[in-house]
């Protein structure tokens, strides 16, 4: 990949590899859509593979729960949304905030209120 088709990629970065293949980052460990906001903001792009396996099946509605709000919050980020309001436009993304509730009170102060859940 030459400069243009790095920019054109929106490779945040751009570096001469010498011959060696390029690759595509995974994250894991401990992801889920509420981390994911500000993971891709620090990356500055999404063009990455992610294993979420706890971060969609640990979602409190179950697994295809999961998948679909990972999905929600790439695009809430991806548009630049603010992501407690796009939870009130989805339920999975909403009732994600409910599952990891420990990252939420870190991540999103105030969410209880702003989504209308009750503490646990």
């Amino acid at each position: 990949m030459d400069a243009l088709e790095a920019e054109f990629f929106e490779v945040p970065f751009y570096q001469k590899w010498h011959g060696m293949k390029a690759t595509t980052p995974i994250i894991s460990g401990g992801m889920n859509a509420l981390r994911l906001f500000g993971f891709f903001e620090n990356l500055g792009h999404a063009n990455v593979i992610n294993t979420c396996g706890g971060g969609s099946f640990g979602h409190i509605d179950g697994p295809a729960a999961g998948g679909k709000f990972l999905i929600q919050a790439w695009e809430c980020w991806k548009n630049g949304l603010d992501p407690l309001e796009c939870a009130k436009q989805h339920r999975e993304l909403a009732r994600a905030f409910e599952s990891f509730p420990h990252d939420a009170d870190a991540l999103f102060p105030g969410w209880r209120e702003k989504l209308g859940v009750q503490a646990a």
